[in-house]
């Protein structure tokens, strides 16, 4: 349970720096379904973050217990569901879905997971059954919309932003601006300045037909 706040599914306790293979097999051994269902939250965050050595060309599952191998072989596939439903990169989804490949069992075991996945139907697991329902909430609050994801997001439109205002204001005009949107007092030279240049060019930004022309032109 204090391992797997590091992987970006914390429960009740601060974390600890744990092998990732080590959290994996630990939490696929739990009889809780709540560890369970948070599988596919721990792998997205392990592989943003590190390479696994399950990930290496010759492993195989061979050598875990059997409980473990058999449960990999499920929630490997239906990881892999929630990477392509919820658009995470290609290079992730192509990792996940490699390794639902070495630990899946042979047969319609995809299929049936598919299925079911997309009916949103609960999946037995030796004894447990999970919840698909869960599995998609849990993944969308922990991995699509959690807080460093969000912060992340909100880094990269920052960049964004102040690239595009580049194009179009000086580095003083710009300073300007920040200052207007935060309300900040300027000088009587500030505000002249303000009045007489920039605030004519956010006059043409703001024009709906200009905007509309230059989405048509980009």
């Amino acid at each position: 349970m204090d391992a797997l706040t590091d992987y970006g599914y914390p429960l009740l306790r601060p974390s600890l720096n744990v092998a990732p293979e080590t959290v994996l097999m630990e939490l696929l051994a739990q009889h809780d379904v709540r560890f369970l269902e948070g599988f596919p939250v721990v792998v997205a965050h392990m592989l943003k973050e590190k390479t696994l050595t399950w990930e290496r060309k010759q492993w195989t599952p061979a050598g875990l217990p059997r409980l473990v191998a058999a449960r990999l072989a499920v929630l490997f596939p239906l990881t892999y569901q929630l990477f392509k439903l919820f658009g995470l990169e290609r290079a992730l989804q192509q990792r996940v879905h490699k390794l639902a490949l070495k630990c899946s069992l042979k047969g319609d075991l995809w299929v049936n997971l598919q299925k079911k996945f997309l009916e949103s139907l609960p999946v037995k697991l030796d004894g447990v059954e999970l919840s698909t329902v869960r599995l998609t909430r849990n993944f969308r609050n922990y991995v699509v919309h959690s807080p460093q994801q969000e912060a992340v997001e909100q880094q990269k439109y920052s960049l964004e932003r102040e690239l595009l205002l580049s194009y179009l204001f000086t580095p003083r005009q710009k300073e300007l601006l920040r200052k207007r949107l935060k309300r900040q007092s300027m000088t009587k030279t500030e505000q002249e300045y303000f009045y007489r240049v920039v605030k004519k060019r956010l006059k043409a930004l703001a024009d709906d037909k200009l905007h509309e022309m230059a989405k048509q032109l980009v």
